[in-house]
């Protein structure tokens, strides 16, 4: 009964409970102490209501928000059953008592006029924004860091952020959470019950809890192509559309490594964003913001684009990251101290250096808002700590905000602190622009370019990233470009089904996108289980489209394909053929995922030497030319075939599937006219190679030397392999090269590796034309390759186990040196969209102060680089995400592979030293790789031309790089026989092909109700303004007559997540 009593009073009057504690503690061994401790308490609560009489109605509320006790505090409180409400109800009044009492202690100079007394109010306006950034996957797999398990090395649980975050959002309606990661999010939904979805749909009703980006992931911007960044954006709009009916208004990219214009064109406006906000940015060009009040702007990214410029800031207070200021951690996983629990003079000093953190804050930007990011690295997995300490700051800045305003901030007329979401901060920005009538306040810069490359300090530029674990980077443009065609084989061939299968695939993707996935940057362990994830969806869409193809080609007789098989590793010389029993004859079948027409050399590995005969399955079955060559195994897989068949496809129709018949006719070719007589050693002599309109020269060393292009263009060309040394840091100078940074050994420059002449091959067929060239080191190999009816030149690469026995990591480089008079001037691409004008040891921003002038030069490159004069230009293109420069006139390089053996001490705590495998952690073991170093095949694709037409033969084969033949093969039970009237050997969904400068980039089904289908489409247009004087010209399009088999009754333009109408937005 006494502790009911004291209860009731204690939460009446809204007091400490130390003392009902005590009774509650000792009350059960001995009445004589339990008496004692009544009558304590009972006096203490006589005290504290005359204190309370004395200094007036405390409680009365001005919708401040609250701390509270200690966390002991809150755990005792919770031991006697207290609802949390009534407890926030309580530690709301005490934080208000505790600000008042600060308050009453401060004298308030004569000339400050209270708040009621201000006629035109200036007011800050200070935007607390508590948030997590919870990383999918970086030191710690996906599931590791959503069930918070392996902690030894990290203490992270995104599972027990989500779980205490809702009941703190409960506990009082005007805290309010921003989270951003839908991967993790839908995690966690799934296994939630239907009463904590409904209290979590309410939250978000109520615009507690919202969501920024929105995203599967978080996703960078230096090494992802724009289709799987719109993807992986898409995949998490969907599940919020889905499960709350939430659009998400802000782009939210707190933690990527620079920033690409695409992000603020394509992903930012034209995603149906506000405005977009990140954390990092060159310290040079940081430095000059704080000085010119620029740390909020507008980014006009887009030449190309109408009307997508869009609202950007820096979070982190500015300070070039995106937790809260200094000192002011709130989080059990931080050290700062925190601020309950702090007497009345602790408290007042702590405030105060809080405050003056927010001065120098505010006055690094224009206008009266400033966004405090009150979170960082999977933060609030004790939200309610977190919470506590925030309610009660902002009571203290709230109540004192007369002191604060006099003392820091005498050009406002007073301040407000509030809970708050980057898109009410935007919403309080726009407000504020649209009031300032004279422009002169709010005049904002405006942002053309991009924020490439990063760097934090002299000597740290985050340009290793663009390369680091290459196969990763090239596993992560494969899974993109076979998620389109699934997708192209759902909607058009399907006969329904796949809906399960491809979203295994699109979620490997979405989380592959991640800034610490395709970056390259995340531990050897995290980023096998993105492989594993990765090939795991692929297998699982392939799967679907295997059993579809199937189903699409029919004979005669109703006969159709068996055992549909995916060929994914043609580049390492691998492909499973099919056939039935004892059957010499196979099936090929090319899928071609472009809207245009197309025709490929095509490599197709086969285990014997027999004579094969290729026909390609029209009314009837014709022969195609083919040749059989010996496979020369750079890769060194033991699973590599020892012979490659190559066949002319001949023209493939679009977003279609031809089919091919392989027979094997058990004829061993021993001098065949079609196998190449042998492999013509060269030796050392200068000689030349001529394949349809190209012709190739090499020099007597074994090096390219020059290409032609009929008779017009003779173009002076070298290709060179070599590396840079990586900087391993020492005791004067501890920054070393490693994941994020490169940074090559200072006054060293780049180290050439020659050709071996002597193992110089040539082998020249009617189809293609190769050179096979080794060097002086065994781990770098390379194939030059022209191609019948073809006018670039590839050249294929392999490379590793890069040798670092010497202690001394590497940076691999290939460089293209020509005779084009740059000037400096370099060209890359944004993500694969528009490309960006460079300039050597230039930015365009601030006037740089160059530290690295090789690093310093690096650029991301996602599909092309290219150099141009008025006489002529070179372009490469890539089959993956490499860093790119120029660095001297007439040169192009691109950096291929890596190895380091130091950490980079940016995070990941581990050097680039890719391995077959590792040793597990600490405290199990002491991850030392094992096994060999990582080697890696690649294709570069050299495109010459005249001057200044750079734009538009690079142009022409970016889409094809992108979307490669995907090859599949199959038997039959019998014999397909095809005629006239019956039978399909060759399908296309289009009923013609699309103009040369437009793009199919998407078309995915969304849901069949009968016999309507809804789909997503999105076009692009391939040209820029300016890139092709015909092709960069408009195009118009019938949709209603696009497709075969889909009469088209009704079109709503959207935004490019497909998440609104574009008049809506």
């Amino acid at each position: 009964h006494h502790y009911l009593v004291l209860t009731s009073i204690l939460y009446l009057f809204q007091y400490d409970t130390w003392c009902l504690v005590l009774v509650r503690t000792t009350g059960a061994k001995m009445k004589k102490v339990y008496l004692i401790s009544l009558v304590s308490c009972l006096f203490v609560i006589k005290l504290l209501l005359i204190y309370n009489d004395n200094r007036g109605s405390s409680s009365s509320g001005s919708g401040s928000h609250s701390g509270s006790g200690s966390s002991g505090d809150e755990t005792r409180t919770q031991q006697v059953v207290v609802p949390v409400i009534t407890y926030e109800a309580k530690a709301k009044a005490k934080a208000k008592a505790k600000a008042e009492t600060i308050s009453s202690t401060i004298s308030v100079p004569q000339n400050v006029k209270k708040t009621e007394e201000i006629e035109t109010e200036k007011v800050l306006k200070i935007h607390f924004v508590p948030h997590t950034h919870d990383d999918v996957g970086w030191l710690k797999t996906v599931e590791q860091y959503y069930h918070g398990t392996n902690i030894t090395i990290q203490n992270a649980c995104v599972s027990c952020i989500l779980d205490t975050l809702i009941v703190a959002l409960q506990a009082d309606p005007n805290r309010k959470f921003t989270y951003v990661e839908m991967a993790f999010f839908s995690l966690w939904w799934d296994d939630q019950t239907n009463e904590t979805k409904d209290i979590v749909r309410n939250l978000v009703k109520n615009k507690q809890l919202s969501f920024a980006n929105g995203g599967w992931c978080m996703h960078d911007e230096a090494t992802t192509h724009y289709v799987g960044m719109i993807d992986q954006t898409t995949l998490g709009h969907e599940f919020l559309k889905r499960e709350f009916n939430y659009t998400p208004n802000i782009a939210w990219q707190l933690d990527p490594f620079g920033h690409s214009s695409t992000q603020a064109s394509l992903l930012g406006s034209e995603a149906g964003f506000d405005a977009i906000y990140f954390g990092r940015i060159d310290y040079q060009d940081l430095q000059r913001r704080h000085e010119t009040k620029n740390c909020e702007g507008i980014w006009d990214s887009s030449e190309n684009l109408v009307d997508t410029s869009i609202f950007w800031g820096l979070t982190g207070s500015y300070l070039g990251n995106y937790g809260a200021p200094d000192g002011f951690c709130f989080d059990v996983l931080c050290d700062d101290a925190p601020l309950v629990g702090l007497d009345d003079d602790q408290l007042y000093k702590r405030v105060l250096e809080f405050m003056k953190d927010v001065q120098v804050q505010a006055n690094r930007t224009k206008g009266t808002n400033i966004m405090l990011t009150m979170g960082s690295d999977f933060q609030y997995s004790q939200s309610a700590y977190n919470f506590e300490n925030m309610d009660l700051l902002m009571s203290i800045i709230n109540d004192m905000e007369q002191n604060f305003t006099s003392i820091l901030f005498p050009e406002y007329d007073g301040i407000h602190a509030f809970y708050s979401t980057p898109e009410n901060y935007t919403q309080h920005k726009y407000e504020e622009y649209q009031s300032d009538d004279e422009g002169s306040v709010m005049e904002y810069e405006v942002k053309k370019d991009d924020f490439f490359p990063y760097s934090d300090c002299e000597h740290c530029f985050w340009t290793g990233y663009f390369t680091s674990r290459p196969a990763l980077k090239k596993l992560e443009r494969v899974g993109s470009s076979f998620l389109q065609i699934a997708r192209q084989i759902q909607t058009f061939f399907g006969a329904g089904g796949g809906d399960a299968q491809i979203y295994e695939l699109e979620k490997a993707h979405g989380i592959l996108q991640h800034h610490d996935g395709v970056s390259g940057t995340a531990k050897q362990h995290v980023s096998f289980d993105y492989a594993k994830k990765m090939q795991f969806g692929i297998n699982e869409a392939a799967s679907f489209v295997s059993e579809t193809i199937q189903n699409v080609f029919k004979d005669v007789d109703g006969h159709g394909l068996t055992n549909v098989t995916y060929c994914q590793l043609r580049n390492e010389s691998i492909c499973e053929i099919q056939n039935d029993g004892n059957s010499n004859v196979f099936y090929v079948v090319l899928y071609n995922g472009l809207a245009h027409m197309r025709n490929e050399i095509v490599a197709l590995p086969v285990s014997s030497n027999k004579n094969y005969i290729v026909e390609r399955g029209e009314e009837s079955w014709k022969n195609v030319e083919s040749v059989l060559l010996p496979n020369i195994q750079h890769s060194q897989s033991n699973r590599s075939t020892p012979f490659i068949l190559l066949f002319d496809s001949g023209p493939m129709k679009p977003i279609g599937l031809t089919l091919f018949r392989i027979s094997n006719i058990g004829t061993t070719l021993i001098n065949d006219a079609r196998v190449l007589n042998s492999n013509e050693k060269i030796g050392k002599k200068s000689f030349s190679l001529k394949q349809g309109n190209v012709e190739v020269h090499l020099d007597d060393s074994g090096n390219l030397d020059r290409i032609s292009k009929g008779d017009k263009l003779d173009f002076s060309v070298s290709y060179e392999f070599g590396y840079y040394k990586s900087f391993p840091g020492d005791a004067s100078d501890t920054q070393a090269s490693g994941a994020y940074i490169f940074r090559n050994i200072p006054g060293e420059d780049f180290i050439k590796i020659l050709p071996d002449p002597s193992k110089t091959i040539v082998r020249q067929t009617p189809l293609q034309t190769e050179v096979h060239i080794k060097f002086e080191v065994p781990w770098v190999n390379q194939v030059i390759k022209v191609y019948k009816d073809k006018n670039y030149v590839d050249i294929d690469f392999t490379v590793g186990p890069i040798d670092v026995s010497n202690g001394i990591g590497k940076e691999v480089v290939t460089r293209f040196v020509s005779s084009i008079e740059n000037d400096g001037v370099f060209f890359t691409d944004s993500n694969g969209r528009e490309f960006l004008k460079r300039k050597r040891s230039q930015r365009n921003t601030w006037t740089l102060e160059e530290f690295e002038p090789i690093a310093g030069n690096y650029y991301p490159v996602n599909a092309a680089i290219y150099i141009e004069d008025t006489k002529a230009f070179m372009g490469i293109l890539t089959d993956r995400s490499q860093g790119g420069a120029s660095l001297k006139d007439g040169s192009v390089e691109l950096m291929v592979h890596r190895r380091t053996l130091h950490d980079d001490a940016r995070g990941v705590d581990e050097a680039m030293n890719e391995t077959d495998y590792i040793a597990p952690y600490p405290p199990f073991g002491d991850a030392s790789r094992k096994g060999n170093g990582l080697i890696i095949t690649g294709t570069h694709r050299l495109v010459l031309g005249f001057g200044n037409d750079g734009f538009g033969q690079v142009r022409e084969q970016m889409d094809e790089m992108f979307m490669p033949i995907h090859l599949f093969t199959g038997a039959a039970q019998s014999p397909l026989l095809f005629g006239s009237k019956s039978g399909r050997t060759s399908k296309s969904a289009l009923t013609e092909p699309f103009e040369k400068n437009v793009q199919l980039t998407t078309i995915k089904t969304l849901s069949v109700d009968r016999d309507i289908t809804t789909f997503l489409l999105r076009l692009g247009h391939a040209f820029g303004d300016g890139e092709s004087d015909s092709l960069s010209k408009p195009v118009t399009i019938d949709l209603s007559k696009l497709f075969v088999d889909f009469e088209i009754i009704n079109i709503s333009e959207t935004t490019l997540t497909g998440n609104r109408k574009k008049e809506n937005w």
